[in-house]
């Protein structure tokens, strides 16, 4: 049941297109590239980065929901001659920036997010209203049909040629390609607008509640052109913008700048504590002495209450720093369709399960996560969206928004007990040192993984015992179904304890992923939970299996989410491969908790396979890179997704181990 024509075919033909038009990519990767770079040389201005980062967190944790925090910044900056509006929902914020404006038909605002969230420009010029933006940037974004794909640099997916056709097409003469050139008649045009408004709009980054003060930084110092219109300067903000004090907002803005821009402090930092007024002349007061008579503060709520209440404050820690982007696999290869305006990518489109609701968020990509968390490494206060995702997902679910796809999917678990259909395989064991879980992947699909796994075992003279298990229930869990799993999850169980083993070893990163971090959720597990790599480590170290001489070749190892970023397994895989005499053992230039998804996970590749397979190729161009002749994986989907998309050798390291073990 779906809303609209929110159907599986609409969004592959949504995404269609960004897939295959590979020329924005080429120009977005570059500036993503570029600030990476820069991150990188200005990384020694912050030898206190991990410090900064933690004392951010804990004020983000303080501040957001915080009700009494909130009263007193709104007490405050009355109090500094501001006038406040609570705004609950974005009707009511632009109802009351329209009455605000009243009889002026030309209003100049700033880059916010805030802003593109309420629809702020097209209401006004709805209602006769000429609305400039002032941010180059956006400026091009607002003079084409784009939408903005970072949020600080909205048309950084544009080459400059692209700029010169927008730029010729609105201003009726041909224009080179040329940076400079472009740059200089984008500050003309927009110099002028500003000359003649009387009204001004901009966001803020912080609003301070000690000092009734809101922050606005910036590099063009557009800003500060825009707040002085002689009439009014409206600031639109969110109440998740809330910080205690400068000093805490300061931190926040270094952080943001640095991870926005690679640069170690912004061109402009804008605190405006009330109006501007003098009393120079015998003390008496006049408000508007260089700048607006009036500062209006509309503070928007449109959902966020709700989402602190209901356990998703974490989403609202976001500074806008668009850090996450740069390492998004989806986003790498999709781009600026997927997430909500100025909120980009994964927590933007989870954010917009409260801001719009639950069909934007469907539309915009809540089930393209691949749920690797990568975001989260990335992000300075810790923000992983896959968690969200996940949650979000089966709140859609409960709604009946779920996809033929993945309800074929879930029917078969709750028929079948697995998830591609058909009998369940019987083959038991006993044995008293270890469960060995196969999975579903292993007991259906990649079979020589869990084949290569028992004759290890064998070879090494281990006591392992085979249930007859039921899935996992990672494939319910990630596309939003957590009551299946947690049947499943006391299936499994029990019958792993009817064995009297206490370890239980998995070949499948998911599965051990759930075991490990759903299942206690549902029961007391009680049990050493170890990957095969692991396992097979610990033996090898013992003597009881043996590596001989390997062939000469270049092998790379691929580190799967789930036992990678969620699980923090990294070490053993890459141990084993390095025991195996002759063997060079080389890394991708992203690895470990950087490294790329493969696009197989968060049920993306069975609903989305195009998207999935994007994904892939560019972990295959990582390999390609630095000339790897194989690639081992530790995870079933991985191996799968990985040889869907490529000629070159991929293995599991259970068959690796296998090929050298005496």
């Amino acid at each position: 049941m779906y809303s609209r024509v929110i159907t599986e075919d609409y969004l592959k033909n949504k995404i269609n297109g960004p897939l295959k038009n590979k020329e924005k990519l080429i120009a977005l990767r570059k500036a993503f590239n570029t600030t990476r770079d820069r991150q990188n040389e200005n990384k020694v201005s912050f030898p206190d980065l991990s410090e900064r980062k933690e004392r951010l967190k804990k004020t983000r944790d303080f501040s957001i929901g915080n009700k009494e925090l909130l009263a007193q910044a709104i007490n405050n900056f009355e109090k500094n001659g501001f006038r406040v509006y609570y705004a609950n929902t974005k009707i009511d914020a632009l109802n009351f920036i329209l009455k605000e404006i009243g009889d002026e038909k030309l209003i100049v605002k700033s880059k916010s997010n805030v802003t593109k969230e309420i629809g702020l420009h097209e209401h006004l010029e709805k209602n006769g209203i000429k609305v400039i933006e002032t941010d180059l940037g956006d400026y091009i974004i607002q003079l084409s049909t784009e939408k903005p794909a970072h949020p600080t640099g909205p048309a950084c997916h544009l080459s400059r040629h692209d700029i010169a056709k927008i730029f010729s097409d609105a201003f009726g003469e041909e224009l080179e390609p040329d940076p400079l050139v472009l740059t200089k008649i984008g500050r003309e045009k927009i110099r002028d607008y500003i000359e003649k408004s009387k009204i001004g709009i901009t966001g803020a980054n912080a609003i301070c509640a000690e000092e009734g003060a809101a922050i606005i930084i910036n590099n063009e110092g557009n800003i500060n052109l825009v707040q002085m219109r002689e009439k009014k300067h409206i600031i639109v903000t969110s109440i998740d913008k809330l910080y205690p004090n400068i000093e805490e907002a300061i931190n926040m803005l270094k952080l943001c700048t640095y991870y926005a821009t690679g640069a170690s402090i912004t061109s402009y930092i804008e605190i405006i504590a009330g109006i501007s007024k003098t009393a120079d002349i015998e003390k008496m007061l006049f408000k508007g002495m260089q700048g607006p008579s009036e500062v209006v503060l509309v503070l928007l709520d449109n959902g966020r209450t709700e989402a602190f209440e209901k356990g998703y404050k974490d989403l609202f820690y976001c500074i806008g720093c668009g850090n996450c982007l740069l390492d998004c696999p989806v986003y790498y290869v999709l781009g600026n369709e997927y997430g909500y305006k100025g909120y980009l990518g994964g927590r933007g489109t989870s954010a917009s399960f409260f801001l719009e609701g639950p069909d934007n968020a469907l539309e915009n990509g809540l089930f393209f996560c691949t749920t690797c968390n990568n975001c989260e490494i990335s992000c300075p206060v810790g923000i992983g969206n896959a968690e969200y995702s996940e949650k979000l997902r089966e709140n859609a679910s409960s709604k009946g928004m779920i996809f033929p796809t993945h309800e074929h999917i879930l029917q078969n678990i709750k028929k079948y007990k697995n998830p591609f259909g058909g009998p369940s395989t019987k083959q038991l064991k006993e044995g008293n040192e270890v469960v060995y879980f196969r999975g579903c992947m292993g007991l259906y699909r990649e079979k020589e993984i869990a084949d290569s796994t028992m004759k290890i075992l064998e070879k090494a003279n281990v006591s392992y015992a085979l249930i007859d298990e039921v899935c996992c229930g990672s494939v319910a869990l990630r596309t939003g179904n957590e009551k299946i799993a947690r049947e499943l999850a006391k299936e499994n169980l029990d019958k792993i304890k009817q064995t009297g083993a206490k370890t239980v070893i998995f070949s499948c990163a998911g599965c051990l992923r759930t075991f490990m971090k759903d299942y206690p959720k549902y029961q007391n597990v009680n049990l050493e939970l170890l990957h095969s790599s692991q396992y097979f480590l610990e033996i090898i170290k013992l003597g009881r299996l043996k590596l001989k001489d390997g062939k000469k070749q270049k092998i790379t190892f691929h580190d799967p989410c789930h036992m990678g970023r969620h699980l923090k397994i990294y070490e053993e895989p890459r141990e084993i491969i390095r025991r195996i005499p002759n063997i060079e053992f080389v890394e991708m230039k992203r690895s470990k908790e950087d490294s790329r998804c493969c696009g197989a996970g968060g049920g993306v590749k069975s609903l989305f396979g195009d998207l999935s397979i994007s994904m892939a190729n560019e972990r295959i161009n990582d390999a390609n890179e630095i000339e790897a002749e194989l690639i081992v994986s530790t995870c079933p989907f991985c191996k799968r997704n990985l040889k869907d998309t490529s000629k070159m050798e991929i293995i599991d390291l259970s068959e690796l181990i296998l090929e050298y073990s005496i």
